[in-house]
């Protein structure tokens, strides 16, 4: 059983749960000794795991990672109007050997997703980002996955998966279930353009910190598709949070980093979030931070739109735009504003019809009589 690879949270930390007021977290949030049989039955949860080690890059050393206080600050934070359960499993269990501690990570993530769970991981090293993405091959066909972060992980494939390559090895190993993927915020200096040129080869989608920094909404179309996201701390500026191993001068604020993750629990489709690079500074405000992050994941996913059916009428409207190439249908929600569009991956007469999330820029193309960015590179995979 996977719950067995996980260690319960302290005592301590428990009894500090309880001894919250009564409107805090810590009086909701469930922990391994309260799991029932019902709840194990409700789709409606979200689990919170932690990673305690981040693997050094030379010789491949453990350095112990402690989340006990961005757990203290998680607790005493207030509940918003929320109906989802919440429940914290602790800490996956590690060991010297990587690959034990790889495949362990990989079942338990794994098993709570099966489980219905919506899993936020807690971690140090970016690497087991690509164990994260694994633990959906015998869950869904194809994988959309998404990463905010400073850089593009496309180094050498290597026998080992670094921080550095395991977007490599997501792209370049078995089984190829990987349909699309996008990263929010690359910083160009640190970006070679040959990897932006490979990422459009392949039709996926690399967006400037400055896009979304102009207008955080940019990542709503994107993050709505997504299966698994990972976060990488070194994505927030350096004056804004101090406690990863890679700071930058530039990068995402506080604030655009709480609506990054509102947007990533907005979604329907997300079933599992990474926030990884942390180690312990001991600085208050960067545990703050953290919690603050993971407590407007938990407000987007209360508060995520409903799925219904584009041919009710209650919800959608349906809009035809013709242009002299092609006539593109649009889907519009008619509360939250969102748009789809339809893709045509009609193949030797047997028509299938895909429905894609898609921006106000891709409806503008469209009236403009261009070609929607976004259907064009979903097409273009098929084709």
């Amino acid at each position: 059983m996977y719950k067995d690879f996980l260690t319960p949270v302290s005592e301590e930390l428990q009894d500090f749960a309880k001894s919250c007021n009564s409107f805090a977290l810590g009086q909701v949030i469930k922990f391994r000794e309260d799991v029932i049989e019902i709840d194990e039955k409700s789709n409606d949860k979200i689990a919170i795991i932690g990673v305690t080690e981040f693997r050094s890059k030379q010789k491949d050393l453990i350095e112990d990672v402690d989340f006990s206080l961005v757990r203290t600050q998680l607790y005493e934070l207030q509940m918003g109007n929320w109906s989802i359960d919440l429940y914290d499993f602790g800490d996956v269990i590690y060991y010297d050997d990587k690959a034990e501690t790889e495949k362990v990570f990989r079942e338990v993530t794994n098993g709570l997703i099966r489980d219905g769970y919506v899993v936020v991981i807690l971690g140090g090293n970016p690497s087991l980002g690509y164990q994260q993405y694994r633990a959906y091959d015998e869950i869904v066909d194809k994988v959309y996955y998404l990463t905010i972060d400073h850089k593009l992980r496309l180094g050498k494939d290597e026998v080992q998966t670094t921080e550095n390559n395991y977007l490599t090895k997501i792209i370049s190993n078995e089984p190829f279930n990987l349909l699309d993927y996008t990263n929010i915020g690359f910083q160009t200096y640190f970006v070679a353009q040959e990897k932006l040129d490979l990422l459009d080869q392949l039709n996926f989608d690399a967006v400037r910190l400055g896009i979304i920094s102009e207008n955080v909404k940019e990542i709503e179309p994107y993050s709505r598709d997504a299966n698994a996201a990972l976060l990488n701390l070194s994505s927030l500026q350096g004056s804004d949070f101090s406690s990863s191993k890679n700071m930058t001068p530039n990068g995402f604020t506080s604030r655009e980093i709480c609506a990054l993750t509102r947007y990533l629990g907005f979604s329907n489709k997300l079933t599992s979030l990474y926030v990884c690079d942390y180690i312990e500074n001991y600085k208050k405000l960067d545990h703050l931070l953290i919690s603050q992050m993971i407590w407007y994941f938990i407000d987007g996913k209360n508060h995520r739109p409903e799925i219904k059916s584009f041919e009710d009428t209650q919800y959608f409207e349906k809009i035809f735009v013709p242009t002299e190439g092609y006539n593109y249908i649009f889907y519009r929600n008619i509360f939250t504003n969102q748009l789809w569009i339809e893709v045509d991956n009609t193949v030797d007469g047997e028509r299938k019809i895909e429905i894609i999330s898609c921006s106000e820029k891709d409806y503008e193309q469209a009236l403009n009589g261009g070609i929607p960015n976004r259907w064009w590179k979903y097409f273009k995979k098929f084709y």
